[in-house]
């Protein structure tokens, strides 16, 4: 009535049939000073305990307040009050009045349209919860740790094995094998590491195969070089023999060896002996030769095995335990052999019967090669005899014969017509100079290192008298200079007019023939001329009358060859070295 503010509380009155019977209402004043049921049964609610609590009605006037504060203000501006006033429920961080921190909590009031709002210091709240936050971050750390913890021990506890098997098969790859590692995780990487190492000792097993391989191979290849070596020094039998025996024995190791040669009917004849008894080493040529001409393999047979007695007897005697028997093979064919004799009890394996095997075949390729190189000179010394008689019998031979028909007829000729005995005497004169020229000839021809000694001049001499002692013609030799010119053109030189003079003597039907020879420092000039029939150089082919093999030896001496020829003219050869 006075204009107070009031709080009026309404209660409906319901009769026995539900109806309205009317309301019963009570108003309670509104103050800081008031007392009332109203705020006794508020007070009862103990909203102070905490913090500052206050109701607002449905304009955001407070209507309590803690300790009769702020009542009859209006709060409508508050953040807290606006959600309540709006049916929420809930709590913010936001500020009092006095800009101080606070956290602020509202719910509405059940039945009315007030909302109860209370708020509490931050800093305070903080404070309580200080002792909980670090508890909760010593939980969420030991959270966090723990399960890094266990991960890392757990990939640690996997990588680790794979760590560590990288680094062994790097190792391996690097050479390092053998490497082996220990993994004991009870699951696949497990198995895998003894796989590794399974693999690791196979590698260095094998690595050490190959490495006694390749050592034993280099061995065997050594041996093998140095018994070409040794082989390869000589084209002589004996010598190419006693070197490969003397070489074989030193690197076997072996006290005592023999070395034979296959003759006719697949004999062995012994060539050299080192060691061994001559008789036991020919006794032996006789029991292995038939074996080696049925085996081209290495054979070794022990001294107690000889079924002849006085062999196993001798051997024993000389404390030979046994004997090794190599065929020397070329090309199938057995072409001798070596015996080496062991004192000690010694093993030969099959890889050391292989390399006898090669020594073998490369000491028969030796063999070989000596005994073509003989066969060869043989046949060239038989050549080089036969061609010798014929040239005595074609010149010297013929020479002679006409001079002694000369000598026997030359005394009744002289007596009967001096002029005439006169003329074949000058006639007797040349053909013995000519047959003591071909006898010359051939004896440099005997031996080629005269044609190095004599003189250009002196040779072309020589030639001429021949000619002029086998073909009646006769020969005019000019000479100019000295002639100091290397010894392979001198001899090409000379083979050039020996074999143009020879198509004088042959072909040309000359009557006489001339030879001129000038020397110079800037070289040295040949010209062969006769005055016979010549020929025509367009019909005659490269290949008759020796001209190709002329032309072969100027271009080999680096000399020019000019053949001017035309039938009933005679024939000019010129040949020109200049010198260098």
């Amino acid at each position: 009535t006075n204009g107070a503010h009031v709080v009026v509380v309404a209660v409906p009155i319901i009769g026995p049939q539900s109806e309205s019977l009317g309301t019963m209402a009570g108003m309670f004043r509104v103050g800081a000073t008031s007392v009332s049921a109203l705020y006794a049964s508020i007070v009862k609610l103990r909203l102070e305990q905490e913090g500052v609590a206050y109701i607002v009605d449905g304009h955001g006037r407070v209507i309590y307040g803690t300790g009769g504060q702020h009542i009859g203000e209006n709060f409508s501006d508050h953040e807290a009050v606006q959600n309540v006033l709006s049916g929420h429920d809930g709590s913010l961080r936001t500020r009092d009045r006095a800009g101080t921190v606070i956290l602020a909590s509202y719910a509405p009031v059940p039945g009315t349209n007030w909302g109860l709002v209370r708020e509490e210091d931050w800093d305070a709240l903080l404070a309580s919860s200080i002792s909980y936050r670090r508890f909760l971050l010593l939980l969420l750390a030991l959270g966090v740790a723990v399960p890094a913890l266990v991960v890392t021990l757990g990939v640690r506890r996997i990588t680790q094995p794979i760590q560590d098997l990288i680094r062994a098969a790097q190792e391996v790859a690097g050479g390092h094998f053998g490497r082996s590692i220990s993994a004991p995780t009870g699951d696949e990487i497990e198995e895998l590491a003894e796989q590794f190492n399974a693999m690791s000792a196979q590698l260095e097993a094998s690595y050490a195969q190959l490495e006694q391989k390749v050592t034993d191979r280099t061995r065997e290849l050594a041996t093998l070089n140095a018994i070409a070596e040794v082989v390869s020094q000589s084209l002589d039998l004996r010598q190419v023999l006693n070197a490969a025996l003397d070489k074989t024995i030193e690197l076997t190791q072996v006290e005592a060896g023999a070395a034979y040669c296959r003759v006719e009917r697949g004999a062995l004849q012994r060539v050299c002996v080192r060691g061994l008894p001559a008789d036991v080493a020919d006794r032996l040529a006789l029991i292995e030769g038939a074996h080696n001409g049925e085996d081209a393999h290495p054979t070794v047979r022990r001294a107690a095995d000889y079924l002849q007695d006085d062999v196993r007897e001798a051997l024993q005697q000389e404390a030979f335990h046994a004997i090794v028997g190599i065929p020397l093979v070329s090309r199938g064919q057995v072409l001798g052999a070596i015996l080496l004799a062991e004192c000690s009890e010694r093993d030969f394996e099959a890889d050391e019967l292989t390399l006898l095997a090669s020594i073998g075949q490369q000491i028969g390729v030796a063999v070989e090669n000596a005994q073509l190189y003989e066969r060869a000179e043989q046949a060239a010394a038989a050549a080089e005899r036969s061609r010798l008689a014929r040239d005595l019998h074609d010149a010297v031979t013929q020479t002679l014969f006409s001079a002694s028909l000369i000598a026997e007829v030359l005394p009744r000729l002289w007596a009967r017509n001096p002029d005439e005995g006169h003329r074949r005497l000058e006639e007797l004169r040349q053909l013995t100079r000519g047959a003591l020229a071909e006898m010359r000839t051939l004896l440099l021809e005997l031996r080629p290192s005269a044609l190095d000694e004599a003189q250009l001049g002196d040779l072309l001499r020589q030639l001429g008298e021949s000619i002029t002692g086998r073909a009646r013609v006769p020969v005019y030799v000019t000479s100019q200079g000295h002639c100091d010119v290397p010894s392979e053109v001198k001899v090409a030189l000379y083979r050039i007019a020996q074999e143009a003079l020879n198509n004088v003597a042959k072909h040309s039907g000359a009557h006489e023939a001339r030879i001129g020879l000038h020397c110079s420092e800037s070289g040295v000039r040949i010209e062969i001329a006769d005055d016979g029939c010549g020929f025509d150089m367009e019909r005659i082919p490269i290949n008759r009358l020796g001209l190709n093999i002329m032309r072969e030896r100027a271009e080999s001496a680096g000399a020019t060859l000019e053949i001017d020829s035309a039938p009933g003219e005679g024939t000019r050869v010129h040949v020109h070295w200049a010198a260098p």
